[in-house]
């Protein structure tokens, strides 16, 4: 084991991390247990407070049937000892006032059979009250205050032995009886759940730490790396800028050289000048193709609303030379606006329409379709199952070229893969490359498919941005 102190390591971290899952499981399934009795300490302490409420509905309902009752006496008995008629008016109104209390007193214990009782009795002496407060108005009659007296004092304990009823419940539903019935055991389960959570903590402190080791390790790493993709850029850059210069002096002083010499050379002689020409426009294609492949790598173009109509419009007529030499066509649709790089949305284009025009079949005209529509990410759930859920418009180019077997078409977005040898077509394998690089940069994707002499089609997908 010594000699993998990575394997170690490994094993270690794992074993680490075998804790760490186990101890929060079991503080998980603890906390759980702990929020269970909380929530049960909660039901019933809800339910006392129902209880309590209800209490204070019923005392409050009989002290404003008490209330009524007495102000109905008091006006009986002003109006019997002055004989003026403004002292009648609660009494006049008593039923209409107590009727609501008393029927909602009702529908208040309307459970409880023994204050059912009670009302009842209380209803009963409401009534003899108001009976007596009527004959005694009626007959004026001063001889029975003593009489109304006793019926009130009667009426009175009624009352309040419904209201001691009520307390009664209340304090069988009091919450100290939950308390009570807590597991004695709680005060040890919380301990042990507080030591749990607590070793949790240091091991996961004592990983934290060596996380932040790796990460510095690796931040490390990508300085290294960045540094390195800076040099090669670097190189890239002159090495592409140095070899333009020999090979615009290798294709001048050819062109002087058959100018000049083109009566005293043979055929021979002006064949290999005229492959010297070819080979050096062609490596400066190459080398003008690498340098926007490394453009597109290093990024730093801001992001516009770009309309793609004109666009495609453009590297149409940038490549108008080409589509008069192959006697090509372009049918182009309606296409939206995207927000993305204005110079490396030309260069795709540019390159798909290239590309469909140079592997045409012989002797045939190309015909490039170009068309849009917005669309979910269906298509694109072997990528990744999440982009079904997603909007992308598509862009379709499609042409009646020489095609390729789908076997290559992942393939052919490889920088510098070719299909065909370079005797047949003028490719130079990295217009393909440019395409899958600038879907990349604006978070979308290109799928290609193709049959053999029946031309193909390339999708872009691009990311409808959500709302």
């Amino acid at each position: 084991m010594e000699k993998y102190p990575r394997f170690v390591e490994l094993i270690t971290m794992k074993k680490r991390l075998f804790f760490i899952i186990t101890a929060f499981v079991l503080s998980l399934i603890i906390t759980l247990f702990l929020s269970y009795l909380l929530y049960e300490s909660y039901i019933r302490s809800t339910a006392q407070n129902r209880r309590i409420e209800h209490a204070y509905k019923v005392v409050l309902q009989t002290s404003a049937l008490e209330k009524f009752i007495k102000e109905a006496e008091t006006g009986q008995r002003g109006y019997l000892l002055t004989n003026d008629s403004s002292f009648l008016k609660p009494y006049l109104d008593i039923r209409s006032d107590i009727k609501p209390g008393y029927d909602s007193l009702r529908r208040l214990t309307s459970d409880n059979g023994h204050q059912q009782q009670l009302l009842n009795k209380a209803g009963l002496l409401m009534n003899k009250l108001i009976d007596h407060f009527q004959h005694s108005v009626y007959l004026k009659s001063r001889g029975s205050l003593l009489e109304t007296r006793g019926y009130m004092d009667e009426l009175r304990k009624v009352f309040k032995e419904i209201e001691q009823d009520e307390m009664d419940l209340v304090k069988s539903y009091s919450v100290n009886t939950y308390e009570a019935s807590m597991p004695r055991y709680f005060s040890a389960i919380f301990l042990f759940a507080a030591v749990i959570i607590f070793i949790s903590f240091l091991v996961i402190l004592k990983e934290y730490r060596q996380r932040m080791q790796y990460q510095k390790q690796l931040e490390q790493k990508v300085l290294e790396v960045n540094a390195y993709n800076v040099e090669l850029e670097q190189i890239a850059f002159a090495t592409s800028h140095d070899l333009q210069e020999p090979l615009r002096r290798i294709r001048t002083f050819s062109d002087r050289l058959l100018w000049k010499y083109r009566d005293q050379l043979n055929d021979d002689g002006q064949m290999i000048l005229s492959r010297i020409d070819y080979s050096a426009r062609r490596m400066q294609g190459l080398l003008e193709d690498l340098m926007n492949f490394v453009n597109l790598v290093r990024g730093g173009e801001q992001l516009s609303v770009v309309d793609a109509n004109k666009l495609m419009t453009s590297a149409v007529e940038y490549l108008k030379q080409e589509i008069e030499i192959k006697r090509a066509t372009i049918h182009i649709g309606q296409l939206p606006e995207i927000t993305g790089f204005e110079k490396q949305l030309f260069l795709m284009f540019k390159s798909l329409i290239d590309n469909a025009i140079k592997f045409s079949k012989p002797g045939i005209p190309p015909v490039v379709t170009i068309q849009c529509v917005q669309t979910t990410g269906d298509e694109l759930v072997h990528i990744d199952k999440k982009l079904s859920k997603k909007q992308f418009i598509r862009i379709s180019v499609q042409d009646n070229g020489i095609g390729f077997s789908n076997e290559f078409s992942q393939k052919i977005f490889l920088i510098f893969q070719r299909l065909h040898a370079g005797a047949e077509y003028e490719g130079k394998g990295i217009g393909l490359a440019i395409v899958e690089r600038v879907m990349t940069n604006h978070n979308g994707y290109v799928l290609a498919s193709a049959q053999i002499d029946k031309g193909a089609l390339f999708n872009l997908y691009f990311p409808v941005p959500e709302a």
